[in-house]
């Protein structure tokens, strides 16, 4: 499959709105994939003084890498993936709508269908959260 920047995410993982919080993959190498989303202010996950809920930040890094997951895979539909584990999570300041949110992922170990994954999320710059996953994806899925 080729893979053609930016890509939508839509279609690459289960998700569809108001669920699905990451609009495109933007950069993609062997180990790592950023992603990119613009929230406005009817999104699920926005408060009514425009910050993006924290927890957000965190699926959107599980959705990033789900992203990731299927971006090279062959074979209809999206990528089977499941969030087993969350660790440091820290949270350094909200996302705001309006500007994009670019979040990073990197593959830092994988045992068998396994993949512990450092993420961060940032706006303008700004590191706005920053964590890591753990993920099962099925091998016929994996990256």
């Amino acid at each position: 499959m080729t893979v053609v920047l930016p890509m939508n995410i839509e279609g690459l993982i289960p998700h569809r709105p108001p669920m699905l919080l990451v609009d495109r993959l933007v950069e993609l190498s062997a180990d790592e994939a950023v992603s990119e989303t613009v929230f406005g202010p009817g999104s699920l996950v926005v408060r009514e003084d425009g910050r993006v809920e924290e927890a957000a930040l965190f699926e959107m890094m599980a959705q990033t890498f789900a992203a990731f997951a299927a971006a090279g895979r062959e074979g209809p539909g999206p990528a089977a993936g499941f969030l087993v584990g969350l660790k440091r999570l820290t949270v350094h300041s909200p996302a705001r709508i309006g500007s994009p949110v670019l979040v990073r992922v990197k593959i830092i170990s994988r045992v068998e269908d396994f993949s512990v994954v450092e993420g961060e999320a940032r706006q303008g710059g700004q590191l706005l959260a920053a964590g890591q996953i753990t993920v099962f994806v099925p091998e016929e899925a994996a990256v």
